[in-house]
């Protein structure tokens, strides 16, 4: 693991994967202290300083562990925040309207589909039209649409 923390931004960057860190309390950081880069794999690290203190190498991970628990914190903080925040009705509806758009052409005079087929698509469409209806009749959650593209719920397009 490579780690880095930059305090006076609240970054926290693990393996690449940086977190600004806005929900969690990062006082446990010394306030001398630039940054603090650390790598796993060699048990090597450093702490620069934002005085005129030389950086210190360190050989162990030590409180800076913290980081890691924080950067895991807060990327669970966020994912929750962004869940809370969804609003799945309008993903089915943003879907539901793509594939409309998707199947326009098969309403056009000269699309050189057969007969048969036309009202398959027919058919389709007006499953799509009607899906917001049928998802709140059925009692199914407009999440599990919005995060299962293939729900059963989903009509089938025709081949």
């Amino acid at each position: 693991m490579k780690l880095t923390v930059i305090p006076i931004d609240k970054a926290i960057v693990i393996d690449g994967e940086g977190i600004i860190i806005s929900l969690t309390d990062i006082t446990w950081i010394p306030s001398d202290v630039h940054a603090m880069h650390w790598d796993s794999t060699t048990s090597t690290g450093e702490i620069e300083y934002n005085d005129s203190k030389p950086n210190a190498a360190i050989t162990e991970i030590g409180i800076w562990q913290q980081a890691v628990t924080d950067h895991a914190s807060e990327k669970t903080a966020l994912a929750d925040a962004q869940e809370a925040s969804r609003d799945h009705e309008a993903e089915v509806r943003g879907r539901r309207n793509g594939l409309l758009v998707g199947s326009d052409w098969t309403r056009l005079d000269d699309n050189g589909i057969a007969a048969d087929k036309k009202v398959e698509w027919a058919t389709y469409r007006q499953q799509l039209r009607d899906l917001p209806a049928t998802v709140t009749a059925a009692s199914i959650a407009f999440k599990a649409l919005a995060d299962d593209l293939n729900h059963t719920s989903w009509p089938t397009k025709p081949s």
